[in-house]
């Protein structure tokens, strides 16, 4: 037997996917095993659950292959250390982005990584999901934490458009809103690279209606988008393309920060023109 298929075979034994194909139960648990084994200290330390994480995202796989059907674009260019994957937001109601980026790099990444995402500050103090995100591994998007996880050799992501891009209309869908300054100071501070992530299928999952800001308050929410699809998104194929690693030294002074952040922005931006330029049909 070749080394190439002694290597697909035991990848099968292993229960890992192949190209285009769903992981069995077994497959998404030993990749997220593998995954964790990456940091050091472990990933428990913020709350994260491997019980939990992998009953979710055996279910987040499902809905990877069979209700997005995502393709992934270039996910070899991921760094094998720590990095920040850097993404623009789509998802209105729920974060489905999110969801399928993390996904695709334990399923599809080699070797497969565990995502963190980073999560608004009062999301994460809600009572139930904030409890859930942390048992999945997501943080609290301050900075300490996210430094933390960086350090121990572990990925995380981060949507810097914020909120923003929770209320922006679907006239302006896949144009960036302004990028915040946080995920260059946490960058420069761990000396890890930046990897852009452009989503696309995002933006017509759950097309915006209106910013509900009496239900976000009620909810004690940043945001409360409304949707005709309610919390079922669309079937839409999801797109997910991954930039070349970028770099970025030096003390972070002001002009520093601004300018390195307007590079990135310019860089994702074209990332997401250029997976729109290549997109068929927003469903197929």
């Amino acid at each position: 037997m070749s080394g190439e298929a002694s290597v697909r075979a035991s990848a099968r034994e292993q229960g890992a996917p192949g190209p285009g194909r769903a992981p069995r139960r077994d497959g998404v648990r030993h990749r997220l095993a593998e995954a964790c084994r990456v940091e050091n200290p472990p990933p428990e330390r913020f709350g994260f659950h491997f019980a939990s994480a992998a009953r979710l995202l055996r279910f987040t796989a499902a809905v990877h292959r069979y209700w997005f059907r995502v393709t992934c674009h270039d996910i070899a260019r991921l760094p094998r250390g720590p990095h920040l994957l850097v993404a623009n937001h789509g998802s209105h109601v729920l974060a489905w982005d999110g969801a399928m980026i993390v996904t695709s790099c334990l399923l599809e990444a080699d070797p497969p990584r565990l995502v963190h995402g980073m999560a608004e500050h009062r999301l994460m103090s809600l009572p139930f999901l904030g409890g859930v995100a942390r048992r999945i591994g997501a943080t609290d998007g301050r900075r300490e934490p996210c430094l933390e996880i960086l350090r121990a050799g572990g990925v995380v992501l981060t949507f810097p458009e914020g909120t923003a891009a929770l209320r922006r209309p679907y006239r302006a869908r896949y144009h960036l809103s302004r990028l915040g300054h946080g995920f260059m100071h946490v960058a420069l501070a761990a000396g890890v690279p930046i990897v852009p992530v452009a989503v696309i299928g995002a933006e017509e999952e759950a097309p915006l209606i209106v910013h509900a800001g009496w239900l976000a308050r009620l909810l004690h929410t940043p945001v409360a988008p409304l949707s005709p699809t309610l919390a079922l998104p669309l079937p839409v194929k999801y797109r997910i393309h991954f930039g070349h690693p970028m770099r970025f030294e030096g003390p972070p002074s002001p002009e520093r920060v601004a300018r390195n952040v307007a590079e990135v922005q310019q860089v994702l931006q074209e990332l997401i023109e250029d997976g729109l330029s290549r997109r068929r049909h927003v469903f197929f």
